[in-house]
């Protein structure tokens, strides 16, 4: 059974992400999320590549590729296409360990996005990353939305909300699965009060080919 240390060591988590993670590509089956109490349906479905992985004395960091796309309808009859967008954005990840508390800690940074005329909602974020785990080859941490990203409406407003999620990287069958749970929530922009949002969102699995 892996004691505390062995779960938080920083050489297994780069072994196992150099050997299994670095230089791979996941694909993903559509995700479902539902808007405005089931008005709208939403179909998202990503391509993820994982570069870069360098190591420090205390850390390490990743980069990460996404190739996104997104479509949603009114659940009208017939149904109607509002949004239907493809995107390239470019995430760094950063993992330290901290020498106080022996646990690693992190940052999601958003680098760039193809996005142009339409700002992405990721732009200028970050999300603070804890929990993280290596134990029986299953990557794992957490991550928690700093502050609040520009969620667009189908009315093309935009809402504040934030997005936390439990995240994982594993060898399944001899091939790369990342998944992640998320839940949302709108946060209020003048006192960062959260509160749990009603959109849903379906776990979301990718896998490589």
């Amino acid at each position: 059974m892996a004691n505390e240390k062995d779960i938080r060591c920083i050489e297994k988590m780069v072994d196992f992400l150099e050997k299994n993670v670095i230089g791979k590509t996941v694909y993903s089956e559509e995700a479902l999320f539902d808007l405005d109490f089931g008005r709208y349906e939403g179909a998202y479905s990503t391509e993820i590549s994982f570069s870069n992985l360098l190591q420090s004395e205390t850390g390490f960091t990743i980069d990460g590729f996404t190739v996104a796309h997104e479509n949603i309808v009114e659940t009208s009859k017939p149904k109607i296409l509002v949004k239907d967008l493809s995107s390239v954005s470019f995430f760094k990840y950063e993992f330290s360990k901290r020498m106080s508390s022996g646990e690693i800690t992190g940052l999601l940074r958003f680098v760039s996005s193809s996005i142009i005329s339409n700002p992405s909602p990721a732009e200028a974020t970050v999300s603070s990353i804890f929990d993280v785990t290596i134990k029986n080859n299953v990557f794992k941490w957490m991550e928690d939305q700093v502050l609040y990203r520009d969620q667009q409406n189908i009315d093309r407003s935009f809402t504040s909300k934030a997005f936390v999620s439990e995240n994982y990287l594993k060898m399944s069958g001899g091939k790369l699965e990342y998944g992640f749970s998320a839940e949302c929530y709108a946060v209020n922009p003048k006192t960062l009060e959260r509160k749990r949002a009603f959109e849903y969102y379906s776990p979301f699995i990718a896998k490589e080919k």
